[in-house]
């Protein structure tokens, strides 16, 4: 006997398109069709699941009698196995919300270069770059402070 597991519908938070389920991909944003708005699932909901976990496996250990070290280290074990044993299901029930795209920490871009010439410093030499930049060459520093006095 074959029971269909429904697809669950997502739906874009912002203009309420649905999402394409078989476009998604882990750790790249979900473009939703209707605005082109990059989505991923709530973050908080992938480290809130495994804390409430935890608790819950605390909370059993402590009644059922487990005291001290034993207490943590089983409410571990046991939060872990109830993570993978409930997450599917539950997020089945309480699905996960759509927000806004983050790239995580390792994906976000960085100057991986250090230079002697920042961006948007003109060479004094050449003043034809100061056009292409939008600035101006620098100018004498004497004469931009005024005449100088000597002691």
């Amino acid at each position: 006997m074959y029971i269909p597991y429904p697809i669950r519908n997502f739906k874009c938070p912002f203009c309420g398109a649905r999402m394409p389920t078989e476009e998604y991909k882990g750790w790249k944003p979900w473009k939703c069709p209707g605005c082109s708005a990059e989505l991923q699932f709530s973050a908080a909901y992938g480290q809130i699941f495994p804390l409430v976990c935890f608790v819950v496996a605390l909370l059993f250990l402590y009644i059922t009698g487990f005291r001290s070290w034993q207490l943590f280290v089983a409410a571990i074990f046991l939060g872990f196995v109830l993570d993978i044993l409930l997450f599917l299901p539950v997020t089945r029930v309480l699905p996960p919300r759509l927000e806004t795209y983050r790239p995580p920490p390792w994906k976000k871009k960085r100057d991986k270069f250090v230079t002697l010439f920042p961006r948007g410093v003109v060479d004094p030499e050449r003043p034809e770059g100061a056009a292409q930049s939008g600035q101006e060459p620098p100018s004498d520093p004497q004469s931009a402070n005024g005449p100088q006095k000597e002691r």
